[in-house]
């Protein structure tokens, strides 16, 4: 056989068996139409989106398309998809099957494809019968998506605030200790400004005016006034950062409430008017090649048996 596609064998081969090869050739092209057909394969339509993430900030090393593609292919997105379309019921799994998940993850991982493009985009892809259900797929992906990330980043907000609202109850309790030694300060001692104090008191015994009281005051800024001014900076570095944590906590709370998307879809999905399975052109192609392939192998055959047979006679 091999001298056959080694030498002009071949071609001699077709061009006695051309009429045969070409009948082949049309029978086989028809059976291609035929089976490729709505009859024996039913057509699937495609519909994607593209998105850039939007509002998220990369985890670890990760990329933030990476960690989108990461979120949107998450199992529990995968299974809200799963109920919002009773995929098992649409793909015709009964959930009486034993193997009803993995079954129901085959075919949705062979209908639903997501991956990066070359500009750091998301591309997801739905293929199926139905046109419209595949648009609304893709459509449902990006809302749970974005709902997902949305309850994630809420979840962390509120957590925040607890901690945030605990330390703001901690720093509330040393600004009030601090205000009652203050005031035990100002009460008992009579220690109002340890700086404007201490120049009057100071110039006030030089002018010899209210020695007495003035002395009894000078001395209580001698014996408490450094105890003064180190809880007065304390007070206001306290309050200082009781004002910072507060913004702090203002902003963990509008976070707990907002409503926003995190992806920018620059693709939007739709029903497509065109069949992308099966490519009639090649499997009709396809047919045909191997058919004539087939029909060459048999004719070989019967080529070699002819020869033999009158080498015989």
């Amino acid at each position: 056989m091999e001298n056959y596609f080694r030498n002009s064998s071949m071609f001699d081969l077709i061009s006695r068996w051309k009429v045969h090869l070409l009948i082949i050739a049309v029978v086989a092209g028809g059976l291609g139409v035929l089976f490729s057909s709505n009859i024996f394969i039913t057509p699937k339509y495609t519909s994607h989106a593209v998105l850039y993430p939007a509002n998220i900030s990369p985890m670890s090393e990760e990329s933030e398309t990476e960690q989108m593609l990461e979120l949107i292919q998450s199992q529990d997105i995968r299974f809200r998809i799963y109920d919002a379309f009773d995929l098992g019921a649409h793909y015709e799994i009964s959930k009486d099957n034993p193997h009803y998940l993995t079954q129901l993850n085959k075919r949705f991982e062979g209908n639903v494809s997501f991956r990066k493009t070359e500009n750091e985009a998301v591309m997801i892809t739905v293929l199926d019968k139905d046109p419209q259900f595949a648009s609304d797929m893709v459509d449902s992906i990006i809302a749970f998506y974005n709902h997902k990330v949305l309850n994630l980043n809420k979840e962390k907000s509120v957590e925040l605030v607890r901690v945030y609202n605990n330390h703001l109850s901690r720093k509330q309790s040393e600004i009030d200790n601090l205000g009652n030694i203050l005031k035990k300060h100002r009460q008992e001692n009579n220690i109002l400004d340890f700086g404007i104090q201490t120049k009057e008191y100071t110039r006030a015994i030089a002018n010899g005016k209210s020695f007495g009281e003035t002395k009894s005051s000078l001395q209580n800024l001698r014996d408490f006034g450094s105890d003064f001014i180190i809880t007065d900076s304390l007070l206001w570095n306290a309050m200082s950062d009781y004002h910072e944590i507060k913004q702090e906590v203002e902003v963990f709370i509008r976070d707990t409430s907002k409503t926003i998307t995190y992806a920018h879809v620059v693709a939007e999905p739709f029903a497509a008017d065109k069949k992308a399975y099966p490519t009639r052109w090649i499997f009709v192609f396809f047919s045909i090649l191997g058919a004539l392939f087939a029909g060459i192998v048999v004719l070989i055959f019967i080529d070699k048996a002819r020869i033999s047979k009158r080498k015989g006679e």
